[in-house]
């Protein structure tokens, strides 16, 4: 086993410079076996990495420890998992450490899969990341930590910027902590994700102490995980408020599906939609649901907060001509309780509906949003649909093409071929101008985590002329064979 730098020694190279003081082999050695050298860095960034290890260690000699009972010591527990081959190791080391950050998501789905452990070393690389996706998606940051097996969430209560990562943080703590509304609501969102019913519990008891403003505020935190069991308090809250607060609660209360405000909201809609009028009763219903704000017309709150399978018995046509006969704002809220409501079959057929037709200035993050909350085998059969029924599907600017790459998770091998000839046909069927040349290299690069590993073979035969350009598309094309590579290295046995 090589022999550690000693800090004196590093700290001299480090001084002079590796000009006039060149590294040591067997500091590289050294930094080799703990998996801490980079392949392609060179001979200064070798020297650093030395420096940031020995120079931890050397603080951590210095740093006086005080006695502890031997059973008041939070030790690490040990795996039950197995570890992880060392070539999946190595993989998902370049993935947090190295080039490879695209493929993180999909290092985490192969360490689950083959019921492994992230690498203990890489674990203070990964948390981080894991603590950025609470707030956003919290699913796949616990995701992610279910891959760190035991060690990650002892780790995470080590550190106050990882601690809400582990499964017994102490939320009520935090939020008595916590004062500024924006970041209770999405602390709120959080506690809900884990422990629904202490988080409504918590906001409950502070509800009328609130102002209006805060109310409606929190009121975005309480949407995770609603159910039944908050129909009761929804429905109590539902009282002479702000008319914002109002409006909240009614969303709410419609997401959880509670039966009262589905009724009032469907005989809404269908006096809406038959006659364009309300008589005086419903106008008062309305009121007492908090009303709508301008700009948004009534028609626009409906479609936004009514659950989808009332729009075809409203409407009396099939969804996707309902849709058809939508303005582009009406369109773009309806799209928004797509997004809004569990209900996977409406939201397959609404995507299949933007694929086909593409309807105008559709909002293209909100359809992003969609695409991504479906699962694998959904997507490919989508995808299978629209490739089949249009031979333009994938054509530069289009809709389809711009939503399979915003995909998080590989496509199968028709739609990894599909789009691998039309990138390449892009390239060589036309007159690039600088805008062109812009997005079409944007979507090579977005293609690269995307394709279907198992294509290499075919993938080298493809693009082997492409590769041998001496422009940026050539060096695209020689990214996308090695990471191809590579992911297809990290499933072998």
């Amino acid at each position: 086993m090589a022999t550690a730098p000693s800090y004196s020694d590093l700290l001299h190279a480090l001084t002079l410079g590796t000009a006039r003081r060149p590294v040591d082999p067997a500091w590289m050695e050294w930094l080799d076996e703990r998996g801490a050298i980079d392949p392609v860095a060179d001979a200064p960034e070798q020297l650093l990495a030395s420096w940031a290890l020995i120079e931890r260690l050397h603080r951590l000699r210095e740093r006086p420890v005080s006695p502890a009972a031997p059973d008041a010591v939070d030790r690490a527990p040990a795996e039950t998992l197995s570890p992880p081959s060392p070539r999946l190791a190595r993989g998902l080391q370049l993935m947090l450490e190295g080039p490879y950050t695209s493929l993180l998501e999909e290092g985490m789905e192969l360490l689950l899969s083959s019921g492994s452990y992230l690498p203990h070393s890489l674990l203070p690389a990964l948390l981080p990341r894991a603590a950025a996706l609470l707030d956003e998606d919290p699913a796949r940051a616990s995701r992610w930590m279910r891959a760190t097996g035991h060690r990650g969430p002892w780790l995470a209560r080590q550190h106050p910027d990882w601690a809400p990562l582990g499964p017994d943080y102490d939320y009520a703590a935090a939020w008595r902590r916590e004062e500024q509304p924006g970041k209770r609501a999405t602390l709120l969102a959080r506690w809900r994700y884990a422990e629904p019913a202490a988080a409504r519990a918590a906001l409950a008891r502070q509800w009328d102490a609130l102002s209006p403003r805060n109310q409606e505020v929190l009121l975005e935190g309480l949407v995770v995980g609603l159910s039944p069991d908050d129909h009761a308090w929804l429905r109590e809250a539902l009282a002479p408020k702000r008319k914002g607060v109002r409006r909240s609660l009614s969303r709410l209360l419609l997401l959880a599906g509670e039966p009262t405000a589905i009724e009032d909201f469907r005989q809404i809609a269908r006096h809406t939609w038959q006659t364009g009028a309300l008589d005086h009763d419903l106008q008062e219903t309305l009121k007492a649901h908090g009303g709508v704000k301008a700009p948004q017309t009534l028609r626009q709150r409906l479609l936004e907060i009514l659950p989808l399978g009332e729009w075809a018995t409203v409407s009396g046509q099939p969804l996707p001509d309902f849709w058809r006969g939508l303005t582009t704002l009406e369109l773009r809220d309806a799209g928004r309780a797509v997004r809004d409501f569990d209900d996977s079959d409406t939201r397959l057929t609404f995507l299949r509906y933007l694929l086909l037709e593409e309807p105008g200035q559709f909002p293209r993050d909100l359809a992003t949003d969609l695409i991504r909350r479906i699962s694998r085998d959904e997507f490919d059969a989508l995808y299978d649909t629209v490739l089949t029924q249009r031979s333009d599907a994938l054509r530069l600017r289009g809709l389809p093409r711009f939503l399979a790459l915003q995909r998080r998770t590989s496509w199968n091998e028709r739609l990894s071929k599909a789009m691998i000839r039309k990138l390449v046909d892009d390239l060589h069927s036309r007159q690039l101008d600088y805008a062109t040349q812009r997005d079409l290299g944007l979507h090579w690069q977005s293609a690269i985590p995307l394709l279907d590993p198992q294509l290499f073979p075919w993938l080298r035969q493809q693009l082997h002329t492409t590769a041998e350009r001496p422009d940026a598309f050539g060096k695209l094309a020689a990214e996308l064979l090695q990471t191809t590579s590579l992911r297809r290295q990290l499933r072998q046995p």
